[in-house]
């Protein structure tokens, strides 16, 4: 009798190691800070997900965060727009990193940094595809649902509305990164019924619109990430309405902010600027 227990002990501790061998990384999304611009790193064993690349001079900064965590390559770039704040740095990425796939808005640009980006993707032959529909990706238990404008007009100055606005999925766990979108775009979220995320990327940089606090009921985000710095600050408002509805909000310029998720619990935190 003495035997067959010890036996099931041995069995029973053996299972458990084989199980804390095959517990997966949990997913981990970073923030950078890069002043008045978006740069994200989503990774997730064993892919790397890139959402814009900050501005030229501050591409470097996105490289040598990659870098720094031994990334060979980056899965897919998700270009928003390409305003110089999101499109800048792009390729610096892709000529120090290899990039496997790039994803971009339907419209054209002819600002510098576009030309640069272009320039890049065709130098290093990255298949770079322009989404004229809704695009959903399944990267294994990660799921990726991109949102294209409706419209192919928004006036004169308005790229901010074609903004690529992505929804992530990971176990119960949900992030929105809502590009730079402006009034018009929210409209088109609402129409669609964004619904619920747990996280919300503010768009443009925690500017005030007149659908910001329909947006933001309709999202409903726990954590709210706004990109911004000390020379072109969020608006209180934005954060106001925010923290009352019981969202807490992160701000990229008091430093990177990096949440953790397990597919059930999400965990932030944020180093010194």
């Amino acid at each position: 009798m003495r035997k067959m227990v010890i036996f099931a002990l041995f069995i029973a501790a053996l299972f458990l190691t084989f199980s804390a061998g095959m517990a997966e990384e949990p997913m981990r999304v970073d923030f950078l800070n890069v002043g008045k611009a978006d740069a994200i790193i989503i990774a997730k064993d064993p892919y790397t997900i890139v959402i814009d690349t900050g501005t030229n001079s501050q591409g470097k900064v996105l490289v040598r965060e990659l870098k720094d965590r031994g990334c060979q390559s980056v899965d897919l770039l998700i270009i928003t727009h390409y305003d110089k704040d999101h499109v800048g740095g792009a390729d610096k990425l892709i000529s120090s990193i290899p990039v496997k796939q790039i994803l971009v808005p339907a419209y054209t640009s002819t600002s510098k940094q576009t030309k640069q980006f272009l320039e890049a993707v065709e130098e290093f032959h990255v298949p770079c595809e322009q989404l004229n529909e809704n695009r959903t990706l399944m990267l294994d238990d990660l799921k990726l649902v991109i949102d294209v404008a409706n419209e192919r007009d928004y006036g004169e100055d308005e790229e901010n509305d074609f903004s690529l606005v992505t929804s992530l999925f990971f176990g119960k766990c949900s992030f929105l990164f809502a590009g730079d979108a402006e009034n018009p775009r929210l409209g088109e979220l609402l129409s669609e019924e964004i619904g619920h995320h747990d996280v919300l990327k503010v768009p443009h940089h925690g500017q005030a619109e007149k659908l910001s606090a329909a947006f933001f009921e309709a999202v409903s985000p726990r954590h709210a990430v706004i990109t911004s710095d000390t020379k072109n600050l969020e608006d209180a408002a934005v954060v106001r309405f925010l923290e009352s509805a019981g969202t807490q909000v992160w701000l990229t310029r008091e430093g990177n902010v990096t949440c953790t998720c397990d597919g059930e619990n999400i965990r932030f935190s944020q180093s010194q600027p």
